[in-house]
């Protein structure tokens, strides 16, 4: 009996504690089942920081990642917990994805560009025009190319777990209304840190240059940019339309946002609790799409609202016709495996 209440006493001290994605283990007493006897280990005990890199909490992907924390929590029982971390509490997104690699941050979303430099594949899905609609791009990040650029996240230390979305990107600038490629000419635009986005937009007549998102609003409002490309909620939740007077509705890139954990927190989960953790990413990117396609429907009356010009019809194959060359930077680099598997599904 002594025994049994100093296991019970040991057991509840180790699920007392945790933070920062640490683990504390403690051995629960040998149980008996039907007159056998087996060692048992309880649980550790883990808080997790999920974090949303340069993103504010006012956006889609803080609706997401506060449904994922609520599910982690209360499912996590009693011994997973999760805190919710915004707009560069923890870092800026670049820095975030090196504390995913380094165990520093647990899990993490952000936009694809971010994770490109370890992983160069997962862009494919933002090839400019790749897609027509959200339906072809979800069907996409849900399918078998996304396995395979987890696969290849994993040897870099990072377990995808899945794909987030931002939306279509659309244009804004405060030079001229742009309607077609010519009107880009001279035009300095913020653009995603990726190779292929920085390409297209050179082929477009723009000249772009990358900027954190974080420091977007300062660079457009101190002329350091005369532009930039993001969905339309994200251009009203941070504002741009205060210094951006043209929108033009292009939806010339989808963009996904990555949800990972870092290989070093995920060694230390139980299974069960890995489970907790995948279902809870999948709960948060349904809340995040319904948000997102509630959001821009929101924006664009925002938009209209605060004195912006929108070009609604602007000739989108002249756009694709030019744009769709920046392709081969991608394949010649990663082959075309991955966009032949995206093309015929």
């Amino acid at each position: 009996m002594r025994k049994t209440v100093m296991y019970m006493l040991l057991a509840a001290a180790v699920l007392g504690m945790g933070g920062g994605g640490k683990a504390s283990k403690a051995d629960q007493p040998a149980s008996a089942d039907n007159g056998g006897t087996g060692a048992k280990t309880a649980e550790a005990s883990i808080e997790l920081s999920v974090f949303a890199g340069s993103i504010a909490e006012n956006t889609p992907t803080g609706t997401g990642l506060k449904a994922m924390v609520d599910y982690i929590n209360e499912n996590g029982g009693g011994t997973l917990k999760a805190t919710d971390y915004y707009d560069t509490a923890l870092g800026d997104a670049t820095s975030m994805v090196q504390g995913l690699q380094q165990g520093t941050i647990d899990i993490g979303v952000s936009g694809t560009a971010y994770f490109s430099g370890l992983v160069p594949e997962v862009e494919v899905f933002q090839l400019p025009f790749l897609f027509d609609d959200l339906e072809e791009a979800r069907a996409a990040v849900d399918g078998t190319a996304s396995e395979k650029i987890f696969e290849k996240f994993a040897e870099k230390g990072i377990v995808g777990l899945a794909f987030w979305e931002n939306g279509f990107r659309e244009l804004s600038n405060n030079v001229r209304p742009v309607t077609t490629p010519a009107d880009l000419n001279g035009i300095k635009i913020r653009t995603l840190p990726a190779t292929v986005q920085v390409e297209t937009w050179k082929a477009l007549g723009a000249l772009p240059t990358t900027i954190d998102a974080s420091e977007l609003y300062t660079a457009l409002q101190q002329g350091t940019v005369s532009a930039e490309e993001n969905p339309l909620h994200e251009i009203v939740s941070r504002k741009f339309y205060e210094v951006q007077q043209y929108i033009t509705l292009t939806d010339h890139v989808y963009t996904p946002f990555m949800m990972g954990i870092s290989q070093k927190t995920w060694d230390k989960l139980s299974d069960q609790q890995k489970q907790v953790v995948m279902d809870a990413a999948n709960v948060g990117k349904e809340a995040q799409r319904k948000a997102n396609e509630e959001k821009t429907i929101e924006a664009k009356q925002v938009l209209l609202d605060n004195g912006c010009e929108i070009v609604e019809n602007p000739d989108k194959e002249a756009f694709k016709e030019i744009a769709v060359s920046a392709w081969k930077v991608f394949t010649d680099e990663n082959g075309t495996e991955l966009l032949d598997i995206i093309q015929k599904n």
